[in-house]
């Protein structure tokens, strides 16, 4: 009988990821293309007829409607292991209920996966069925699918185009999972793919940062730590379980700091292993933020943390600040950036006020309240180490952020930060929704490497509005990091704008912003050659890209803008 699978419903954190990393050019050619509207190409299709109800049980006159994931992304191929989620699109409590999946009128061995219930950080209720169909035996073209959920009745169908083998791009069909060590860690890479290629620096970056940590929190990592290098961004790029994750490709629309999130998710593991009765995720994500040093680069927390108090309290203030105990109580659903920041800057300031082992010993003795609130639970921990309620210490803090002068570039990095990650979690839910932290598409690692399953992490939306806005959000990335604060925000606003665009459904979204034009025009250039955009730097008339073939090797490109039309100049 088939494995049951079991799929990571449970983060500890979400963070930022990615080194780039050029290789050397090669010589390809490139022709010209003029302005053209935009036109979606779709790798696989499912219609959603009103559902078909069953003769028995007896239907419900008004059946409810769901939505029908289907995984990988990026299309569905012979040979595939396909996983579907199911999700109600009205409440409806279906925790009784069984769901039973046909393909062309066969049903498919669900085994005891057929059930609804709360998946991902967000808790979405759905049905949750990894790899259930194999397709090997299925001839490609439309397939008919049947959804039946009983003893409601509900039935529904859905078309998917199954595509054939032979058009699985590069470097899926040959790609394997392949794994090297190094003195702290057990890395898994994919084959042909960035993190392989770099992988020698990659170990070497992380063997420093696993120095650090351990030297940082006085301890040893128990056994080596296993780090999967994803090639697609996930959610802010990195989390972490009893393994980490780390998004690493060169278009890494989430970031690219691969010193910093591994350190992140470091500290949680140590964490973890080190252990307390109950760790509220306001110090587990406040911890690992102090310890690395910033949330997705290196920055001072506090004078950082100040410029969040309100304008009338703070020169230079934005007035974002969140209370710390509705903080404490729903954190991963409060703004990401600001509470990360937060929680950084109050175990900063406990750490400097008495001193690590006095907050460590705190932090380890922290017990669950009646009452379920984290916030109580620390407040009682509070009174019994130092003799302070939650209130207070707030208090104590707030007075702290006042006493600290904000400097203006500060103030404008904290504004472009959210912006940025708000744009990134807007571009997701758009036209990555796999990707979107809350609900990130997260199977069990350790099943794919054990049964050869790549897809689900190598493939992801490519058409080239994705490719387009991906190199948008990368440059903006690189222009904050640079503090180049201008072009940063005019790479967010094109983004923006282009999503503004699609949300009115305009025919030509990339038409309303010259530099989303730009990178939309480029990308098709690319692609009608065979390469796959990377990276896109437009400096006024004149760009350069960095693409692949599918490969991991790069190549460098130049373009220029005659006439109202970008062509390729030079490689």
């Amino acid at each position: 009988m088939r494995n049951k699978i079991a799929v990571i419903v449970a983060i500890l954190a979400t963070f930022l990821s990615g080194c780039h990393l050029i290789a050397a050019p090669s010589t390809p050619t490139v022709s010209q293309v003029s302005t053209s509207s935009p036109t979606q190409t779709i790798r696989s299709t499912r219609t959603s007829p009103p559902p078909t109800l069953t003769p028995s049980p007896s239907p419900t006159e008004s059946p409810p409607q769901f939505k029908v994931i289907l995984h990988p992304d990026g299309g569905v191929y012979v040979g595939d292991l396909v996983s579907f989620e199911i999700i109600p699109l009205e409440e409806i409590n279906l925790d009784q209920s069984t769901l039973s999946v046909s393909v062309e009128g066969q049903n498919i061995d669900l085994d005891d996966l057929g059930n609804f219930g709360h998946y991902g950080i967000a808790g979405r209720y759905q049905a949750t069925l990894p790899w259930v169909w194999d397709t090997r035996t299925t001839q490609a073209g439309e397939v008919p699918l049947t959804f039946n959920i009983n003893p409601e009745g509900i039935a529904w169908e859905e078309t998917v185009t199954l595509l054939p083998a032979s058009e699985v791009s590069p470097p899926q069909p040959k790609a394997r999972w392949a794994h090297e060590e190094s003195d702290c860690c057990l890395f898994y890479t994919i084959t042909d793919t960035a993190s392989e290629r770099d992988i020698e620096s990659i170990t070497q970056i992380v063997d420093l940062q696993a120095m650090s940590v351990t030297s940082q929190m006085n301890t040893q990592f128990s056994k080596p730590v296993v780090i999967n290098l994803i090639p697609r961004t996930l959610g802010h790029g990195g989390f972490a379980s009893d393994e980490i994750f780390v998004s690493y490709s060169d278009r890494n629309y989430a970031g690219q700091n691969l010193s910093t999130v591994v350190h992140h998710e470091m500290v949680h593991i140590l964490d973890a292993q080190i252990g307390g009765d109950l760790r509220p995720t306001i110090f587990v994500e406040g911890l690992a933020v102090y310890l690395t040093g910033g949330h997705f680069k290196s920055e001072p927390l506090i004078p950082r943390a100040a410029a969040l108090l309100d304008p009338s309290e703070q020169e230079n203030g934005l007035g974002w600040y969140l209370p710390l105990i509705p903080l404490a109580d729903d954190f991963y659903n409060s703004q990401h950036e600001i509470g990360y920041l937060e929680a950084g800057s109050i175990v900063e300031y406990m750490v400097e006020t008495w001193g690590w082992e006095a907050f460590s010993a705190f932090y380890r003795d922290i017990h669950p309240d009646e009452s379920g609130k984290q916030s109580a639970a620390i407040d009682k921990a509070l009174q019994i180490h130092f003799g302070i309620t939650f209130q207070q210490l707030e208090k104590d803090f707030i007075t702290k952020l006042l006493a600290e002068d904000v400097d203006p570039k500060n103030t404008d990095d904290l504004q472009l930060s959210v912006a940025f990650y708000k744009t990134v979690r807007r571009y997701e839910q758009a036209l990555d929704p796999s990707a979107y932290f809350l609900t990130a598409w997260l199977p069990d690692v350790k099943q794919m490497r054990e049964r050869g399953i790549i897809a689900d992490f190598l493939r992801h939306p490519s058409t080239a509005e994705n490719i387009a806005l991906e190199t948008l959000l990368v440059s903006a990335d690189t222009s904050l990091k640079s503090g180049d604060y201008t072009k940063a925000k005019r790479a967010i606003d094109a983004v923006g704008a282009v999503l503004n665009s699609m949300d009115e459904k305009l025919s030509t979204p990339f038409l309303v912003n010259s530099l989303a034009n730009a990178h939309y025009q480029i990308t098709q250039i690319l692609l009608k050659e065979g390469y796959i955009a990377q990276t896109i730097e437009v400096e006024g008339m004149k760009a350069t890209a960095h693409a692949t073939t599918g490969w991991a090797d790069l190549t460098e490109f130049s373009f220029a803008k005659q006439n109202g039309v970008w062509q390729g100049i030079s490689h």
